[in-house]
């Protein structure tokens, strides 16, 4: 025979196979049912069914998340895929003994249980620390966009609802002079039933915009309403932000989270206090990008258990081209000042409190004279530069991040 040949399809064995011939030991699969049979999904949070009451009789609970966990480590996130799976994948038929769910049951389940499985997964992660997988000492934090199922045309801002209302505005006065001036009456019929779709569609724009205003929005998406447009791939996008803090040992996720901030400055002391809650009475290192530079949340992160090296974000290009970014402005501790550039003096003028946090402001007085204003400012009453309280904390975040370096690279 010239060719390796495959068995008969119809041939009948006196001695069939088993489902467990058909998974080595080592398979992963088998490591989901040691650990879902090792749970007490009940303490958890999960709906858990006696199975003693009349009428159709239920799934055990372990098996749907049996089959959940198998599917989300295979890439299969729809519920009907997943019923798909359990007719055709012999790993999934040996985890839930061929079992065959509908896709309606698989998707009330993750419905009803979202909180345990978030609960789930906190306590897997104390697993990975028990087993000595994660140590905490080193701790990455990034984020990536997550397309939503969302339409672009499905989202909505000031702008875009102003143009389409003008645009719709142009499209009713054309057909209203079109229908005026039409005799025939099967053409002036259909006229009408354009005015009355593009009537709705202006109706819908005003609900929108309505919408945007009672809750104080500046963008909404109609089918997905917590996803945001975002700047993913350079280009815009309606979608989420998904972040994630990352152990250095075995590269394993201690923790994520999802969100809808456009972009990540507000989401380091977010991601820094889920990663303390797994190693609470350690000291951990945080690693992040110059996405997430913001003085206030850096100031609410480090504290004596957590070091955090993160590079600071580059001033405006104008501002460095000139010479008259803040970097360049240099602080006197001892007289309470700053000096700029050219050696001019901005002394304290007074103290301020935003997002409750103390500062202080210096303006400088030599704007007149130096000759560089319309370089360094384009504030009439000169340039003025603010302090935070803790503003000494940042210089060493930078001064660490500078020194670490080699530490920073496994970012």
């Amino acid at each position: 025979m010239p060719y390796i040949e495959g068995e008969d399809r119809h041939q009948i064995y006196l001695l069939p196979n088993t489902l467990d011939d058909f998974v080595d030991e080592e398979n992963p699969v088998r490591v989901i049912d040691a650990y879902v049979d090792s749970l007490t999904l009940e303490e958890l949070g999960f709906q858990v069914y006696s199975g003693t009451k009349p009428g159709q009789k239920p799934y055990r609970r372990e098996d749907i998340l049996k089959l959940y966990l198998y599917c989300y480590m295979n890439g299969i996130r729809s519920s009907r895929k997943m019923e798909a799976e359990t007719l055709r994948n012999i790993e999934l038929m040996w985890l839930i003994g061929k079992l065959k769910p509908d896709h309606g049951t698989l998707s009330a389940f993750m419905k009803n249980n979202q909180t345990a499985v978030k609960k789930l997964f906190k306590e897997f992660t104390l697993l990975l620390k028990g087993f000595g997988l994660i140590d905490g000492k080193l701790v990455a934090i990034d984020g990536t966009k997550v397309k939503a199922s969302c339409s672009k045309k499905q989202h909505f801002n000031a702008n875009i609802i102003s143009m389409k209302l003008e645009y719709i505005d142009e499209k009713i006065d054309a057909y209203l002079r079109e229908f005026f001036t039409e005799e025939n009456h099967q053409k002036k019929q259909e006229i009408k039933e354009k005015l009355e779709v593009y009537q709705e569609r202006l109706q819908q724009l005003q609900v929108i915009k309505q919408a945007l205003k009672e809750k104080g929005e500046t963008q909404i998406c109609v089918t997905d309403s917590d996803a945001k447009s975002m700047k993913n791939n350079g280009k815009h996008e309606v979608c989420f932000n998904v972040q994630t803090a990352v152990d250095s040992k075995y590269k394993l996720i201690l923790d994520c989270d999802t969100v809808n901030d456009v972009n990540d400055q507000g989401q380091l002391s977010n991601m820094v206090k889920k990663t303390k809650q797994v190693f609470p009475n350690q000291n951990i290192t945080v690693l992040a990008d110059t996405g997430y530079y913001n003085y206030l949340e850096i100031i609410d992160v480090v504290d004596e258990s957590t070091e955090l090296l993160i590079k600071p974000q580059k001033g405006k290009k104008e501002k460095v081209a000139s010479g008259f970014d803040k970097e360049n402005f240099k602080y006197d501790a001892i007289n309470n000042k700053y000096i700029c550039p050219l050696g001019y003096e901005l002394p304290f003028k007074w103290n301020g409190k935003q997002n409750g946090k103390e500062y202080k402001r210096y303006t400088c007085e030599a704007f007149d004279i130096c000759g560089q204003k319309e370089s360094c400012t384009s504030a009439q009453g000169g340039r003025a530069v603010t302090r935070l309280k803790e503003e000494e904390v940042i210089a060493q975040v930078i001064e660490k991040t500078r020194i670490q370096s080699n530490i920073y690279k496994h970012r």
